[in-house]
């Protein structure tokens, strides 16, 4: 049996500055302790295979990497829109199955979409590419999958703070370079808590 490799990243919220990521403005955002984690082995072939719980699996065949747009709003356009960028900068991807978990529920505000491209960013920049990249360009690359590949028009804010972990600032004034401060700060000690509401809605069909 092949090594197995295990990856994880986090979900997030924001603190303060909603939506000002997608206006250059500044935010304050925090990881949370829910995650998705994968359990990951390399497979030998050409194909990226993700099996997550709860959903079908997805198949990706890292000789065909261009736009699809059959796969938009799918998972499988986030897979192949963040290996597409790796491999433009010349990351020498391979075939790998990945067993995915998370206990960062979809349309629950807490960036599921982010905390997934994050991970799949992490798994390409870790096997493949020697972790050249740095958080804040992981988080660039799983924006631009989701952006290009998958259809949503969103910021950077998301993406961000489950690669940089922990709670943050960014400055949002050039998109291209944000500047990203880690904050210490313990809320239970302030005795503050962040309490998560099922409010029943989300946003999946408000994109236009």
């Amino acid at each position: 049996m092949g090594q197995i490799f295990q990856f994880s990243a986090p979900g997030r919220t924001e603190i303060s500055g909603n939506h000002t990521d997608h206006q250059h403005g500044c935010v304050l955002a925090a990881a949370v302790n829910l995650e998705t984690v994968a359990d990951v082995k390399l497979n030998g072939t050409n194909v990226i295979r993700v099996f997550s719980q709860g959903y079908a699996p997805v198949e990706i065949d890292l000789g065909a990497l261009f736009i699809r747009e059959e796969e938009k709003n799918s998972t499988a356009a986030l897979i192949r829109g963040v290996a597409a960028a790796f491999a433009r900068r010349g990351a020498e991807l391979r075939g790998f199955d990945a067993d995915v978990r998370s206990t960062v529920l979809p349309g629950s505000g807490l960036s599921s979409s982010a905390a997934f491209e994050v991970l799949i960013g992490t798994i390409l920049n870790e096997l493949f590419f020697d972790k050249k990249l740095s958080a804040v360009e992981i988080a660039q690359i799983g924006q631009y999958a989701e952006n290009v590949y998958f259809g949503k028009p969103c910021g950077l804010m998301d993406q961000t703070a489950s690669s940089v972990g922990g709670m943050v600032f960014i400055d949002f004034a050039d998109p291209a370079a944000p500047v990203v401060e880690k904050l210490e700060f313990d809320f239970g000690k302030a005795d503050h808590a962040l309490c998560i509401i099922d409010s029943g809605a989300d946003h999946a069909n408000l994109t236009h």
